[in-house]
């Protein structure tokens, strides 16, 4: 390999890093909130009748979760705690954010708040919204006047 493509996939490398780090570091997550210090990570996808949310919680206790869906947001919040720890003399990476946690999501349409449904798996809470159905026609009673 000539020195040109080597110095071309040393910065592709080194920019690679750099996009993980961003992602990691972003600044929703970075800020701490009124009710919470952190942000747990989250997906949100759009199917054609329903909203999909897959939010991070390992090792958050399912009684602690909170889900709450308003027309066009759902709030989620809990605490993540570890599990008791021996003395500890060191600490040498610490990374696991710990505490309570509130995350908004806003939605970009209304959904029916009285079929939201949520599972709790594997560490994963997934939040399932079915969309608010529009309705095509709509018959008006008509009153007499005065």
């Amino acid at each position: 390999m000539d020195l040109l493509s080597k110095k071309i996939l040393a910065e592709l490398e080194h920019m690679q890093q750099a996009g993980r780090l961003l992602r990691n570091m972003s600044l929703a997550r970075m800020l701490p909130m009124d009710s919470g210090g952190w942000q747990p990570p989250l997906d949100v996808y759009e199917g054609e009748d329903e909203f999909y949310i897959y939010c991070d919680l390992a090792g958050a206790d399912r009684d602690s979760l909170s889900v709450i869906a308003e027309e066009h947001r759902v709030r989620i919040s809990g605490r993540r705690q570890l599990p008791p720890r021996h003395a500890i003399v060191c600490v040498h990476q610490l990374e696991i954010e710990l505490g309570p946690f509130n995350r908004v999501v806003s939605l970009p349409a209304a959904i029916d708040v009285d079929r939201v449904t949520s599972a709790y798996q594997q560490g994963m809470l997934i939040i399932t919204m079915p969309k608010k159905q529009r309705k095509s026609k709509v018959n008006i009673r008509i009153t007499p006047g005065e």
